[in-house]
């Protein structure tokens, strides 16, 4: 309802337009100077005077006050109300720049106190009657409380919203204006029977039922109706029938213009008859009728622009409830899953490996137990035979055999079947190590299938945390992009919220996003709107939904260059790069061991899964364990894997972290200093299954370099050499020199992929 005062504060700013201004103050004074209530009082001049400012506009105010009072009144009446005018602007020039004038209420309070006494000389005329009496003192609120809500009305925006009652009480009190100047208007009349007041009133009221919806057509109905009735002294018939017009009416709000009309017609129709016996008030008739003509006129550019004036309807929420519902119940998952891995976890190490002694008691039986002499070796001298077999057992575990002169002199002098024996061992043993090496692997797998389970657990825990802590919704910028939206008559629904780490998130879904689109300013009107910088993610699969992000300080340029191995058709190096909603910048290296297309298959298959991964939300480190976990149950004949290397860089703060599984070193240049990032590993995803380097920051003007292990195969002090005398800016520029030096240094005996990546502050 900022309408009327928003003209006024747009008009007050330029003083080319101060005289439009001062018509404007002298019209309202002069209508509201004349609107009387209970036939005899006319509160309302008297708040409309002390409400206005000093000057000019003051004293413009009063004189056409005190003309409305004579041009409306006898003159006894008008002396009363002349007097409480001119001793209000007195006392307000009196006060003004001492503490109590400069107090909020005060103009209020010395309005209701001079009303007060003033009235009180014409109740000592009537003898202190009751009803005389009651009237007067209720006549020096309502002067009073006008005085409040007029200053109010007439304030600047901004200062409505940060001293008095913020813009709730703007509204209501733009509101208390308008009913009390259709009050005054209420008195003419347009070919005797239809008034002028009332005409406007419901045009106003069929407007902020048909775009305000329900509950605000009904608040603003009530009123109007409870002013008309006070303006017409009679029963509170306008109340009621405006009030139930709009509830009924205000259902079919949403079912287009000429069922709303209708509608309307019907329901105040209603009202008239059922009061028809008791106040006949025909008039209300013809005025809803003319009403609705002038309503079916409005163009609906107008009623776009009237959407913005009344409060979006905010939704509950009720969704946060849902989320920490839905919170619980993924923590619960999680806890199940940990369970489950640590007693899986316990049960594979109740497991036992064979004991080495089994190997010479296997062959003991299958050689020994016919010899003639098993009983001298095995029964009268059992502990020299057992001490034999011990001191021979390291050398058989380090060679895998034994031969006969490993035995000493003794035993092989004695022993009939020395070389039936040996072999025996040599057998067992082959069989015990393969048996070993089987279980250990078969631990091995099951290990990394029972780490499944508490990979899982901390994925679920990752997603509980987040849906319990990492989202903060703004409703008050959701506000301001639905009136936005409204006031272009577009309909969609909206969300806006904070996603991890305090990135803002807007999304808007409906048919109007396809017309949003079409503007090629939206986005930087909406960004206005919300306060922040926004862009928009590349992808546009759904039509119908705008998904909108604070745009990230800072802005990344990316080179590449590659080349295969020498004979070979593809190369086995894979290189991907992308970013998250979160403002996270993932770029992925990945080089499939060996070469060509099987390699390049490893390779491409790698980076895929951690980038849904990564997309997805779940942190580097846990998704590298999961890849670890995945390569150790591949099948025992496939021995193939590949390398990771893996940058994360913060696109808000300019965080870097990296992570390498047998990678080759990365580097980083601040300036002329190139920091030399390397943390070796003796193969891929093999325990320790990530290695992430110290957490570095780079800075605006800072480039990054990772490279393919085939770049630095015979060293790499000529690559920092040349990275850092490198004086361009250009990271292709870069990557293509680092590449041509590599074939230079070592030629393409392998695959090579050089990536250089350049910051900076986003413009």
């Amino acid at each position: 309802m900022p309408l009327i005062s928003g003209v006024l504060n747009k008009l007050r700013k330029l003083d080319a337009y101060m005289p439009v201004e001062l018509v404007i103050r002298a019209v309202f004074s002069l209508l509201l100077s004349r609107a009387r209530i209970f036939s005899d009082f006319a509160p309302f001049g008297i708040g409309f005077v002390a409400a206005a400012p000093a000057g000019w506009a003051g004293a413009v105010t009063l004189a056409a006050a005190v003309i409305g009072c004579f041009s409306f009144g006898d003159i006894f009446w008008s002396i009363k109300y002349i007097a409480i005018f001119l001793v209000i602007r007195v006392s307000l020039r009196i006060f003004k720049g001492t503490p109590m004038g400069r107090m909020e209420l005060f103009p209020p309070a010395l309005t209701f106190f001079v009303s007060l006494c003033i009235g009180s000389v014409y109740a000592f005329g009537t003898g202190w009657s009751l009803v005389p009496t009651v009237l007067f003192v209720v006549e020096s609120f309502l002067s009073g409380g006008c005085a409040f809500f007029y200053d109010v009305a007439l304030s600047p925006w901004s200062d409505s919203a940060s001293g008095k009652s913020g813009r709730v009480c703007h509204n209501v009190s733009t509101l208390i204006l308008f009913g009390t100047l259709l009050m005054s208007l209420s008195s003419w009349m347009l070919f005797s029977v239809i008034s002028i007041g009332r005409l406007i009133a419901v045009i106003g009221m069929m407007c902020a039922v048909y775009r305000g919806g329900i509950c605000i057509g009904c608040a603003i109905s009530t009123g109007i109706g409870a002013a008309m009735d006070l303006a017409c002294g009679s029963v509170p018939f306008f109340t009621m029938s405006y009030s139930f017009t709009a509830m009924v009416s205000g259902i079919f709000s949403r079912g287009g213009r000429l069922i709303f009309l209708l509608t309307y017609i019907a329901s105040n129709a209603i009202t008239v008859v059922w009061n028809w016996d008791t106040f006949s008030m025909l008039p209300a008739l013809y005025e809803v009728f003319a009403a609705s003509v002038v309503f079916m006129l409005i163009p609906d550019s107008a009623f776009a622009k009237m959407s913005a004036l009344f409060p979006a309807n905010m939704s509950g929420y009720g969704f946060l409830k849902a989320r920490e519902y839905t919170r619980d119940r993924v923590e619960l998952a999680s806890s199940a899953f940990k369970q489950l891995y640590d007693v899986v976890r316990d049960k594979c190490g109740e497991e036992t490996c064979d004991n080495v002694a089994a190997v010479f008691d296997r062959a003991s039986d299958l050689v020994c137990r016919s010899c003639p002499r098993s009983a001298k070796c095995w029964q009268q001298d059992y502990s020299d035979t057992v001490d034999i077999m011990n001191n021979i057992t390291p050398v058989l575990m380090k060679n895998g055999s034994v031969s006969t002169g490993d035995f000493p002199s003794r035993f092989t002098e004695s022993c009939q079947r020395l070389t039936q024996l040996t072999a025996a061992i040599n057998a067992e043993t082959r069989t015990f190590l393969c048996r070993r090496q089987y279980r250990t692997r078969l631990s091995e797998s099951r290990s990394a299938a029972y780490s499944q389970y508490n990979d899982i657990s901390a994925v679920l825990h990752s997603l509980s945390q987040e849906l319990g802590s990492e989202v903060t919704v703004e409703p008050g910028l959701e506000k301001k992009l639905q009136k936005y939206l409204r006031g272009l008559d577009l309909d969609a629904s909206t969300a806006v919220f904070r996603v991890k780490g305090g990135r803002l998130r807007a999304e808007l879904r409906g048919s109007g996003v396809r017309a949003l689109r079409r503007d090629k300013d939206c986005l930087d009107k909406l960004s206005a709107l919300l306060g922040t910088r926004l862009c928009t993610p590349e992808d546009r699969s759904d039509p119908d939904l705008m998904v909108l992000l604070e745009a990230e300080p800072l802005r990344v340029a990316i080179g590449t260059a590659s080349a295969k191995k020498d004979g070979e058709s593809v190369s086995g190096d894979d290189l991907a790069y992308f970013r998250t909603d979160e403002g996270n910048m993932f770029v992925l290296l990945s080089d499939g061991m060996g070469s060509g297309e099987e390699a390049s298959k490893l390779s491409r298959g790698t980076n895929t899964v951690m980038e849904r991964f990564l997309k997805a939300g779940i942190p580097p480190e846990l998704t590298i364990k999961i890849l670890s976990d995945l390569m150790i149950l591949k099948s025992d004949d496939d021995i193939a894997s590949a390398t990771v290397d893996l940058m994360c860089l913060d696109m808000f703060s300019g965080d870097t972290r990296i992570f390498k599984c047998g990678a080759a070193p990365s580097y980083i240049k601040k300036g002329n200093t190139v920091r030399r990032l390397s943390q070796p590993m003796p193969r891929p995803f093999h325990p320790p299954y990530q290695n992430s380097v110290p957490k570095s920051r780079m800075s605006p003007g800072s480039f990054a370099v990772m490279v393919s292990d085939g770049v630095v195969a015979g060293g790499d002090d000529w690559l920092r050499d040349l990275i850092s005398g490198y004086e361009g800016q250009n990271p292709r520029e870069l990557a293509m020199s680092v590449l041509n030096r590599a074939k230079e240094a070592s030629g393409c005996c392998d695959d090579m992929t050089v990536m250089a990546l350049k910051i900076d502050i986003r413009p």
